[in-house]
């Protein structure tokens, strides 16, 4: 995180203000690109001018790759340019730089991430690297749980160890959660997951019979076999 930080300092992607470091968003024309949200409404000196000066930022769009902190403040990590504390978004660019590479394949993750962490990730680490992030990207959709998108503020969530503990086999629960494809919600519902352990076991009958199915070479089964 210290050295990607360190390159956006170098090349004018990141600027310092008041012991804490931050992501200059002007500094990267294709801010955007992703969500294709547009920013132009938001930009200081416009119409709809944000007022900086609460935010120690030169654009309020700005976000933080740095915290300053004080000498005995917990977590804080010593960096050549100060004690501080890394923001959200960075450690996601480090980890995947670290284990996949400068560019990569596939990215995923859950639609609410899109804007703006998956957003601020692509800035950061291209803003770093001057290559392609991720090739691809994949936002699933949010899980519902009896008609009610799941939270855990409403308390209407299950963990996998909850419907393990309730006698529902690993395979059916995914069988369930692979149902419908990534961008559709699903609608979870015990009914439905009773359906898919039955559709499993089904699934587990027929290839047993296959399995023990003994034909000679070239012979054809009939409809009774």
């Amino acid at each position: 995180m210290i050295n990607i930080i360190s390159a956006l300092l170098e090349n004018g992607h990141a600027y310092e203000s008041d012991g804490s470091i931050y992501y200059r968003i002007t500094a990267f024309p294709e801010y955007g690109k992703l969500s294709k949200i547009n920013f132009s409404g938001n930009r200081d000196g416009g119409s709809e001018r944000i007022d900086t000066d609460k935010y120690d930022k030169e654009d309020a769009r700005d976000f933080a790759l740095w915290k300053l902190v004080g000498p005995d403040d917990q977590p804080g990590w010593d960096a050549p340019f100060g004690r501080g504390r890394p923001g959200w978004h960075i450690e996601c660019s480090a980890m995947a730089m670290k284990y996949l590479g400068e560019t990569f394949d596939l990215h995923a993750g859950g639609q609410d991430l899109q804007f703006p962490h998956h957003e601020n990730e692509i800035a950061q680490s291209e803003g770093a690297t001057g290559k392609q992030f991720a090739k691809y990207w994949i936002h699933s959709e949010f899980l519902k749980i009896d008609d009610v998108t799941m939270s855990k503020s409403k308390g209407n969530f299950f963990t996998f160890r909850d419907l393990k503990d309730q006698g529902y086999s690993p395979l059916a629960i995914r069988y369930l959660l692979l149902s419908v494809p990534y961008r559709k919600q699903l609608n979870f519902t015990f009914e439905g997951l009773q359906g898919a352990e039955t559709t499993v076991e089904r699934l587990r009958n027929f290839r047993s019979i296959i399995s023990n199915l003994r034909s000679d070479s070239g012979s054809t089964l009939s409809a009774t076999d």
